[in-house]
């Protein structure tokens, strides 16, 4: 194997049954794999039924986290072809999910039990946790949760109806007429700086961002998961990218599922879709937000 001095970002993801409740097909990415206090998992359900595990009550972390609910259809992505309740707060406030949405769990908010009460499509959940470790404490609770709110509901801003947009040619700007023939949604955080992008893509080849066969620097980490779409089957990507890492932009051929940490301040991209065989979708985590410098500096 050639020695590469950037290898080290790029992961390959490994997909598992976590059981009844949890993921069928699920990844998950602690503190110790991304080399960051950012937890992801991600992962698809083959049926309807209580999300998690027992007793299914109410719990609390002490970090912010961002759920997302993604349609796996990349005609469109926020469809999510399934119905779930959510409840929020000491209230038990019953939210009811039927399209790609975002929710904001800042830190000490009680969340969950969460039910796919109907599941006509299966769909991807995602989970964005702000510490190296997933860890809660359930909230003892005698409350039922409420019938389904609306628009009048106590904590209807921290649920986002996640809205794609189609991206195309010459999106990016004069330099840049690729289209890759998807979507777009952007998710920024309620409480805490946060930004979360999911994209499909369709057709090949495509580069990403006004200047492509250059490469930028974000002073924030980002993470780029690449993710097969087909619920079937989430360990295939369907397709091929290329990225290049560092100065030496050393590049790197993706073919499966993968995860790429870009520190803050390394430099990256040209970032190009080379192939696509089915469709698939890039999600782009900034976990501390776009802007200032790296968490931990001054």
């Amino acid at each position: 194997m050639a020695v590469t001095k950037y290898g080290q970002y790029v992961k390959i993801l490994s997909f598992r049954d976590y059981g009844l409740g949890l993921y069928r097909q699920g990844t998950e990415m602690s503190g110790e794999f991304l080399g960051l206090d950012v937890h992801i998992q991600y992962g698809t359900y083959w049926a309807a039924g209580r999300m998690g595990k027992e007793p299914y009550g109410p719990e609390v972390h002490d970090f912010d986290q961002v759920m997302l609910w993604l349609g796996a259809d990349t005609n469109d992505l926020g469809e999510l072809g399934a119905e779930v309740e959510l409840c929020l707060g000491e209230e038990m406030e019953k939210h009811m999910i039927t399209t790609a949405t975002a929710v904001f769990i800042p830190k000490g908010f009680p969340h969950l039990p969460a039910t796919i009460n109907r599941m006509d499509k299966r769909f991807i959940f995602l989970v964005v946790s702000l510490a190296p470790e997933l860890k809660a404490t359930l909230v003892p609770s005698g409350k039922e949760p409420s019938e389904p709110v609306g628009w009048q509901s106590k904590y209807r801003d921290r649920v986002l109806r996640v809205a794609f947009t189609r991206k195309g040619a010459w999106s990016y700007g004069p330099r840049n007429p690729d289209d890759s023939g998807g979507a777009l949604a952007s998710i920024r955080g309620k409480d805490f700086d946060f930004l979360m992008m999911c994209e499909s893509l369709k057709k090949a080849p495509y580069r990403f961002g006004p200047e492509p066969d250059k490469p930028h620097t974000h002073p924030n980490p980002e993470i780029l998961i690449f993710m097969g779409a087909d619920c079937n089957d989430l360990s295939e990507l369907g397709g091929e990218a290329e990225i290049s890492l560092g100065r030496e932009m050393e590049r790197y051929l993706i073919t499966r599922p993968t995860v790429v940490v870009v520190p803050g301040g390394l430099p990256h991209c040209p970032l190009t879709i080379t192939k696509v065989n089915k469709p698939f979708i890039l999600t782009d985590v900034r976990p501390f937000g776009i802007g200032g410098p790296p968490p931990g500096q001054s």
